[in-house]
């Protein structure tokens, strides 16, 4: 009786896997992604925004945005990203560090790190600007005494769009 039982767990064990679960994944009609850990969808912001554990006071957070297709894309110079975005976040502490050509979901994209000056103090900031069917926007703020930086690389590598 006790080698069935065994047996029988044993075969549960092999059907149910005994390594750690993949992480969820979060889909909208735009894109779907990984999430990093620990974070999960904000309620009521108002905009696509996670946060660890869906707490966006005093943390990191992710945010996403989508504009029309950009047609001058390929153009913007490295201060003219550093205008723009001084202007769209309101970061006047915005200082542009640097930009690398990146494909995400085989779509032509840039990856532009900078620094912010906020209250909280000097943190970093990463966008993802995607040229596809519209310009993509995901941006991270990674607080001072996080490291969601390469999390979150990792998660744009997951990023695939709904076609």
């Amino acid at each position: 009786m006790m080698k069935r039982l065994l047996s029988l767990l044993f075969c549960i064990l092999l059907l149910a896997g005994c390594t750690k679960a993949e992480p969820e994944g979060y889909r909208n009609s735009i894109f779907s992604a990984v999430l990093p850990e620990p974070f999960a969808p904000v309620e009521d912001a108002g905009i696509i925004c996670f946060a660890p554990y869906g707490d966006p006071l005093l943390s990191s957070s992710i945010t996403f945005y989508a504009t029309e297709l950009n047609w001058y894309f390929d153009d913007f110079s490295e201060q003219e990203y550093a205008d723009e975005l001084r202007e769209l976040t309101g970061y006047t502490s915005l200082t542009f560090e640097v930009m690398t050509a990146v494909k995400i979901d085989g779509y032509d994209s840039r990856r532009i790190v900078c620094k912010v000056e906020v209250d909280q103090g000097v943190h970093d900031l990463i966008l993802y600007a995607v040229s596809a069917d519209q310009t993509y926007f995901f941006t991270l703020l990674n607080r001072e005494g996080d490291s969601f930086i390469e999390p979150f690389d990792e998660m744009m590598r997951s990023v695939r769009f709904v076609k």
